[in-house]
């Protein structure tokens, strides 16, 4: 028999929005969810209730000891301590959902013959609801053995996911790209649609006309890759727009110039690199770019 397959159980301990997400897509891909369990029974009972057959617990030993894979779904810092909490079966599988964290948190399993692995959904989930619908598509971070590796790849790809195997060292680099793309991105927006408040509008109305654009940065990313899909004033070599830009933020919204400055510097290797920046020009914007001398 596989180490996991889907005639086996599965239980989450955390039933936040990515445990929720991954427990409905799972579900309803013919996976066993059977138990969860969190910090207060009222979240568990609220998992439970979105998947047939599945039943809240008060406690993580009672998840464990129901489940063949046990599916740790809390926070990154509480991950160890849950896991040196509960006493585990030989040959019980428990899985992590960090992307940054690796397999060490699990030694205490490990010390009673369970196995580890890590499966971290690179998503932005802020509701089980909107999680489910990002799943598919969604690349999943791989750690484990390489029967591990293979049960978590199944899975991932069961639920329409894009698995990627990772080692324990690249780990907090390639999550903090999912951290740059979701909670960073999501701030960047907040920072721009901000600024509408300025030209008379509501921050919500400037959430809503530039959401259109970002859906076209994505488009243009998957069409054109990268440099091709880099864009604007940086690579067509516009210094006089630059100029205003960093003259418009200096009088009117300095706490977001030097937020601005970074974002453009970074944009000016990728117009070299498309040939569509001069390197003489891009030598001119990184001097407007310059904060003054104090």
């Amino acid at each position: 028999m596989a180490l996991f397959d889907r005639t086996s159980t599965i239980g989450f301990i955390g039933a936040g929005a990515v445990g929720g997400s991954l427990g409905v897509c799972l579900s309803r891909a013919g996976y066993r969810v059977v138990a969860v369990g969190s910090r207060t029974f009222a979240s568990a009972q609220r998992f439970a209730e979105r998947i047939d057959g599945c039943q809240a617990h008060h406690m993580a030993q009672e998840v464990a000891d129901a489940v063949q894979l046990v599916v740790i779904s809390t926070a990154d810092d509480a991950i160890r301590s849950v896991a040196e909490g509960v006493t585990w079966r030989s040959g019980q599988l428990v899985a992590h959902c960090s992307g940054a964290t690796s397999l060490d948190v699990f030694r205490h399993p490990v010390s009673q013959g369970a196995v580890a692995g890590a499966f971290h959904p690179l998503q932005a989930f802020s509701s089980v609801e909107n999680g489910v619908d990002s799943i598919p598509g969604t690349t999943f971070g791989i750690e484990g053995s390489p029967e591990v590796r293979t049960a978590l790849a199944d899975m991932a790809q069961a639920i329409g996911g894009k698995p990627v195997f990772l080692n324990a060292e690249d780990k907090p680099l390639y999550h903090l790209t999912g951290v740059m793309m979701g909670n960073l991105l999501t701030c960047l927006a907040a920072t721009a649609a901000q600024l509408w408040e300025q030209c008379g509008y509501s921050r919500a109305e400037g959430v809503e006309a530039l959401v259109p654009m970002m859906r076209g940065v994505v488009n243009n990313l998957e069409r054109s890759g990268v440099p091709g899909a880099v864009a604007g004033p940086y690579v067509r070599g516009d210094l006089g727009t630059i100029r205003k830009h960093v003259e418009t933020l200096d009088a009117r919204a300095p706490e977001v110039l030097p937020l601005y400055r970074e974002l453009a510097r970074a944009a000016i290797p990728f117009g070299v690199e498309k040939r569509a920046l001069n390197p003489k020009i891009a030598q001119q914007i990184e001097v407007i770019l310059e904060p003054p001398e104090i």
